[in-house]
């Protein structure tokens, strides 16, 4: 089981596409595999086909406290039922902003390793964990940002040529690695206009999609870009699909290293 966490600098990058899009893409591989939405706009949980994901115990009602236990749905995608996706959506908060009401990084790496820990031991055991998140830095959210790095096996980043792009991906790369030195970094380079020179980020694993107006269509529809069959959306496949193919390969190789 691999647990791969999602973060960006800021909202609208496309993270979430990118996280729905892998977990349809794995599902049709044939792995089991579970979606931990921490957003509170729940678009990941809404697009799987979550009905009102608010008014549920989800991933950040346990996170705060609130509830012990959480509601756990079935993706329903392209008018059809996926078993092999399951999702936790956000769920219901006492506040207006919940990312004011969470407690201690401690406190709220214990939550967080008991879910996954409860996923882990689901009677039929998942292949993949993924993370969707909001816009995260260790400064704005240092408590929440510290115990997702910590408990995850595998960093995505998604960056941007935004300004700031850069610069908040080095300083991310760099955080987590003094958090857990050796940990497995993915970047996504993403809504890239032009990418001048390398790219030296002492990462090996880089992959790159490339948003165009197809891809923005299909998302506005509600529709998950990976299953649509239009050859303008050919890149964007392609780069889901190598990024599926280089999960499964640090899955099995960590499965090789902890029998």
């Amino acid at each position: 089981m691999l647990t791969v966490l999602f973060l960006s600098q800021k909202g609208g990058v496309g993270k979430t596409l990118i996280i729905t899009s892998l977990a349809t893409a794995l599902a049709m591989r044939g792995y089991r595999t579970w979606l931990i939405d921490l957003d509170p706009g729940a678009t990941a949980s809404r697009v799987l086909g979550v009905n009102n994901p608010g008014s549920v115990n989800g991933s950040l009602t346990y996170l705060m406290g609130v509830a012990r236990t959480v509601k756990v749905s079935t993706a329903f995608i392209e008018d059809g039922t996926i078993g092999s996706i399951r999702i936790i959506p956000p769920g219901t908060s006492p506040v207006a902003n919940p990312y004011v009401a969470l407690p201690s990084a401690s406190v709220l790496g214990s939550r967080l390793s008991s879910l996954i820990r409860g996923i882990g031991s689901y009677r039929a055991r998942p292949n993949f964990i993924l993370i969707d998140t909001p816009a995260l830095s260790p400064a704005l959210n240092p408590g929440l940002t510290t115990a997702l790095i910590s408990n995850t096996e595998v960093i995505t980043l998604v960056a941007t040529d935004e300004p700031g792009g850069m610069g908040w991906l080095g300083s991310m790369l760099e955080y987590a690695s003094a958090i857990g030195p050796g940990r497995e970094s993915i970047i996504i380079l993403n809504k890239l206009s032009s990418i001048k020179g390398s790219l030296d980020i002492g990462v090996k694993n880089v992959i790159r999609i490339l948003r165009n107006s197809v891809i923005e269509a299909a998302w506005r529809l509600g529709s998950i870009p990976y299953l649509i069959k239009d050859p303008g959306l050919s890149q964007f496949r392609k780069a889901i699909d190598e990024l599926a193919v280089l999960l499964e390969r640090l899955n099995a190789e960590r499965v090789w290293a902890r029998p």
